[in-house]
């Protein structure tokens, strides 16, 4: 009686964790969902008046990976360690210039997130890797009365300086 026992758990074992693993299949589905918008009320109006500025040879595109517009150049000991430095980092916007879409220049708008710790730390070592790459950054603080005269001067005078 024993082996009996034994085998009947085993075999109601094997049932109930496969009627499970059934269940589970159908029903497990990703836990992911559509974001209503890629950029905030204020990201997309600050996005909108950068379009207006660039001239006709340039696109400005929001929220870019990092990685989309710097590679590393390091031996093979030594590539992810790099790499890792500009994996999962976006910059708010790129403007780049057509028709080949050439990184010129990466802004950042600077909310109230930029101002905590991390994020400082996190501004300092993409500033450094973008000053590496040849690519400038300007950063804009978010306000309430942005003077976008003022920002379109200083692209203008980041895009004309020749290094």
């Amino acid at each position: 009686m024993g082996n009996n026992y034994i085998i009947f758990i085993s075999v109601l074992l094997i049932v109930v964790i496969s009627i499970y693993l059934l269940f589970e299949a159908k029903t497990d589905k990703f836990p992911y969902r559509k974001k209503e918008f890629l950029l905030s009320i204020p990201e997309r109006k600050f996005f909108e008046e950068l379009q207006k500025m660039i001239s006709d040879n340039q696109s400005v595109f929001p929220q870019v990976p990092l990685s989309a517009i710097v590679s590393v150049y390091a031996s093979r000991t030594r590539f992810w360690q790099y790499q890792n430095k500009i994996n999962r980092k976006t910059l708010d916007y790129v403007i780049f210039e057509k028709p080949f879409l050439k990184p010129l220049l990466a802004i950042e708008y600077d909310g109230k997130t930029h101002d905590q710790p991390s994020r400082i730390k996190r501004d300092i070592t993409v500033g450094k890797i973008l000053d590496s790459a040849g690519i400038k950054i300007l950063h804009v603080k978010h306000k309430q009365n942005i003077d976008f005269n003022d920002i379109r001067n200083q692209i203008e005078e980041i895009l004309l300086k020749k290094d």
